[in-house]
């Protein structure tokens, strides 16, 4: 089936609830929400804030860990026209209250004021429900109407991720979500029927980029309040489409769950970082393997395609239409596009990230491998030994060759000798590390003044399941 989208001056959700009304735009747990079904969700939600005092304009500062509220907030942000300011909960109060001030929000708020599951239960109590399968009559519902939107307004301003202190605020309009979620189903189709899991939180732009891609595909999101692990899902539910990182694909691979069984046909591998050991072992089974590039100031991916695994490490993909990207004389990568977020919103100013043609200058390092990007660390990570220029990126992509070895930092240690020198910490398949055995057959991958001095396992109590390594962590776990 042909999937029409909407126009780029029209809610996208109302679009589908006048013509996929019976269809399932969210699959959870135990129960279905249909496009109509959300989309009344999303009216009364914009019922309530107007009620509460919020006009156009005003900025809204969301607090919670609660994914469907996220998703009904964001949608009524869009048609209410206020700025949706999505926070991650897990932030400190003192950090929360900085960031509330630098995003200017007039009102905070952690749900969408809605009982859904109340009233999820009243809607199949009033008629039989012959089955929750989405139907195949796409006819328009007659007594709906186009809602209008203003796609070059603001319309979220996201906190970036990976940062210390109060985050910055990039800005984002309405039409940078758009056309990041048509370059991507370029390359990644999505559509009709198919399902991806919101996997990622909504309050990070990876997270809302698979909301608008759902939304404006007529797919469904899978959203589990549960706080289960990915194979358990995949038990549960058809999952077509999955966003993870390295750590996440090794624990299905590890589960014995065949992927391809349960429904999986594309996995969307971000982070930077891949084995190719493990990812030779999904694609056997018939699965489309994507890395990706991207970030919150390019509403999400920037390049993504089937991974070329080099000396270096792995490339992250082509560059996807809507976008531009080229490399500096240093090799900072440098983007521009429709993507390309208005800037960072503070003190009431937007603070354009473009220069005078209109590039943003990332601060990551690059290759290109014919049309393929590779990404080669952060400029500001590079450290110099001896006399020599290392990057971190190098020696964990080494590391992740080695078939134990599941995730990989490196940062630098103080040396009066050599200046600096590599530290990595590694997490492994089984627990335990042989580091003089490492050290030996990495000696064979990379230089060997690039070789860590040290290699020592994860903190047991360190989270893996972040969407970016936490170098700064383990920089202070060194120091």
């Amino acid at each position: 089936m042909k999937t029409i989208f909407p126009e780029l001056q029209h809610c996208p959700l109302r679009h589908r609830a006048m013509h996929q009304s019976r269809c399932i735009a969210i699959q959870m747990e135990e129960e279905s929400v249909t496009f109509r079904q959300l989309d009344q969700w999303v009216d009364e939600c914009c019922r309530i804030y107007r009620e509460k005092g919020l006009k156009t304009g005003d900025r809204l500062l969301f607090i919670t860990s609660k994914p469907l509220d996220t998703v009904v907030v964001a949608l009524a942000c869009l048609r209410s026209q206020w700025v949706f300011c999505p926070v991650n909960p897990a932030f400190p109060e003192d950090q929360r209250k900085g960031y509330a001030d630098r995003t200017g929000a007039r009102m905070a708020a952690d749900s969408a004021g809605i009982n859904f599951h109340q009233q999820l239960m009243q809607e199949q109590s009033l008629k039989p429900v012959k089955s929750l399968q989405p139907v195949k009559s796409l006819q328009p519902v007659n007594s709906l109407q186009p809602i209008e939107i203003f796609p070059d307004d603001i319309y979220d301003q996201v906190a970036t991720s990976g940062t210390t202190g109060i985050p910055k605020a990039v800005a984002h309009s309405y039409k940078n979500h758009y056309f990041n979620a048509l370059g991507s189903m370029e390359v990644l189709p999505l559509m009709y029927g198919d399902t991806w899991l919101l996997s990622l939180p909504v309050f990070h732009v990876g997270g809302l980029a698979i909301v608008m891609r759902c939304i404006l595909a007529g797919a469904t999101m899978v959203i589990f309040e549960q706080k289960l692990s990915l194979d358990e899902i995949l038990a549960q539910k058809r999952i077509t489409h999955l966003s993870v990182v390295n750590t996440q694909l090794f624990r299905l691979v590890r589960s014995g769950i065949s992927l391809y069984d349960a429904g999986v046909r594309f996995i969307l591998l971000g982070g930077g970082i891949a084995s190719p050991l493990l990812v030779e072992a999904v694609k056997e089974q018939g699965i489309c393997v994507l890395t990706t590039y991207g970030m919150t100031e390019m509403a999400s991916q920037v390049c993504t395609g089937e991974p070329l695994f080099t000396e270096g490490g792995v490339t992250s993909g082509a560059v996807l239409p809507w976008r531009e990207v080229k490399l500096s004389g240093q090799g900072e990568i440098m983007v521009r596009g429709e993507t390309l977020a208005k800037g960072y919103y503070e003190n009431g100013m937007v603070t354009s990230l473009r220069d005078s043609r209109g590039w943003f200058y990332t601060g990551d390092k690059g290759l290109w491998y014919g049309s393929q990007i590779q990404i080669c660390g952060r400029m500001d990570n590079m450290m110099v030994s001896g006399g020599e220029n290392i990057h971190p990126e190098e020696i964990e992509q080494a590391l992740l060759t080695l078939p134990e070895i599941v995730q990989a930092v490196v940062v630098a240690a103080a040396d009066s000798e050599f200046g600096m020198r590599p530290v990595a910490y590694v997490q492994t398949v089984d627990g335990t590390l042989n580091e003089p055995f490492t050290k030996e057959r990495l000696a064979g991958k990379i230089a060997k003044f690039k070789v860590p001095v040290h290699i020592h396992l994860f903190p047991e109590q360190i989270a893996e399941s972040g969407i970016k390594i936490n170098r700064r962590f383990f920089q202070a776990l060194l120091e």
